[in-house]
């Protein structure tokens, strides 16, 4: 594909494209059966070319696995979004490195993809990013996903706003193949170029000609994945809807996003089918200010198990935590401080009432309370803002009110007996159970990793 129009090859090989003005490069949707090849000096995914004014001819060298790979594991890394180069090194040290020892544990081949915002609007910084994201400190190919702050301006067009992303990076629009399951990574920012704020979400006529033409040549009985930047969730934007229709179509389709710096598994509805949108928490968390993100989930990255052109399972792994830590929990009643004089609270605050942040909920999820061992009840879903991350946040940091976000993910139950001994529990809608007992101190904050809570 040059972008705009796709084929496909002969026995042979061999190609013919009719290349648009417009297109800066000709690439290829890399085949299941084939390895990654990797750019010699970026050592990032290397399935594209440059295209040149005299040059008609773009040959791809392919090398065969050697054996299928119907089992892998896709991780979603979230903004990582650097705003100087020390960030650069926080994300190797904490993300990268954590990639890096699940990937060498895993028994089958992982693959992993960054869902935008590398930098935060300091485009010199892309080059700390690429040796953040080489196989030296992930342990994988890391493939890549263009953000609204990935886009440069004050430039004339969003061709020119590219750029330097595409430089490093290749083409914002492409698609690859792992097993049984066609990936696809899209720029869905429609950018003015003029100011950081200057965009929106969306899909341009030209782009979503380019996608049908990409799923023409998918079995709709593969699976799908969606990466974009920009969420689908509560949007109306440009071809948001058409897209969905086509999505809808395949066995299984699922939606990666991320820009939020919240986690959130939402579910679209499309001619009778469930899509899942994982939403992915970040990997700078809130900005790099602390160790969680605006909501409190934990900075981290997201897993997808994969079997065949089904969705095995997911989870949300923190950095610095094994995949088990799933819920941090509190007494309603507290005030968090964030260790200094800030006062924070639940609303969810009467005495005896306690809160559970629980990140990758969604609504197959059941969470139970043991009191003294016994079970007495169920914890019930309800929208708050995480006080121990707020108190930090606002109350010290004196962050705006980027960092003081509500979400869906908080649970209250209250208790038959406050001073009990208490456990809550967490089953995922794949039977995964997970637990807390440890009650988060009022007067910690985030500023630090907490490895019991």
């Amino acid at each position: 594909s040059d972008g705009f129009t796709c084929t496909q090859t002969d026995a042979e090989g061999q190609y013919v494209l009719t290349r648009n003005a417009e297109s800066g490069f000709v690439f290829y949707s890399l085949p299941s059966g084939y390895k990654v090849n990797m750019h010699k000096t970026y050592k990032l995914p290397k399935f594209f070319t440059k295209l040149k004014p005299e040059t008609a001819r773009y040959d791809f060298t392919l090398t065969a696995l050697d054996a299928p790979e119907t089992r892998f594991d896709l991780i979603c890394i979230g903004d990582p979004q650097i705003n100087e180069p020390a960030h650069a090194v926080r994300f190797k040290r904490e993300a990268a490195k954590d990639i890096r020892e699940y990937s060498a544990s895993a028994d089958i081949p992982c693959y992993a993809i960054h869902l935008g915002d590398l930098v935060n609007n300091k485009w010199a910084l892309y080059s700390n990013m690429v040796v953040a994201l080489q196989p030296e400190q992930t342990g994988i190919p890391v493939f890549s996903t263009i953000g609204n702050h990935d886009h440069e301006f004050p430039t004339a067009n969003e061709k020119e706003a590219r750029a330097k992303y595409e430089s490093f990076f290749g083409p914002v629009d492409y698609s690859f193949n792992r097993g049984d399951v066609h990936i696809v990574s899209m720029d869905n920012i429609i950018h003015e170029c003029q100011e950081s704020a200057g965009y929106t979400g969306g899909f341009s006529a030209e782009q979503y000609e380019w996608l049908k033409q990409d799923l023409s040549y998918v079995p709709k009985d593969k699976m799908v994945i969606l990466c974009v930047h920009i969420p689908f969730r509560n949007s109306n934007y440009a071809n948001y809807d058409e897209v969905l229709e086509l999505l809808s179509q395949y066995k299984y389709a699922t939606i990666m996003s991320a820009h939020t710096h919240s986690n959130i598994n939402h579910i679209h509805t499309k001619n009778g089918k469930e899509i899942f949108e994982h939403i992915t928490g970040t990997s700078c968390g809130a900005w790099w200010r602390s160790t969680v993100c605006t909501e409190g989930t934990p900075i981290g990255f997201g897993i997808y198990r994969i079997d065949g052109a089904a969705m095995k399972e997911w989870t949300y792994k923190s950095v610095q935590h094994d995949e088990e830590f799933q819920i941090r929990l509190y007494r309603g009643s507290d005030k968090f401080t964030g260790g200094g004089d800030a006062s924070s609270y639940f609303s969810k605050k009467n005495a005896g009432q306690i809160v559970a942040n629980i990140w990758n909920w969604d609504p197959a999820w059941t969470v139970n309370v043991y009191e003294n061992g016994a079970k007495t009840g169920t914890m019930t879903q309800y929208s708050d803002k995480d006080a121990w991350t707020v108190a930090y946040h606002i109350g010290i940091l004196n962050n705006s009110s980027s960092y003081n976000k509500s979400t869906d993910h908080m649970f209250y139950y209250t208790l038959t007996n406050p001073a009990a001994d208490v456990k809550v529990e967490a089953i995922d809608r794949f039977g995964n159970k997970y637990e807390q007992t440890v009650f988060t101190d009022p007067d910690s904050h985030p500023g630090i990793y907490h490895l019991d809570y």
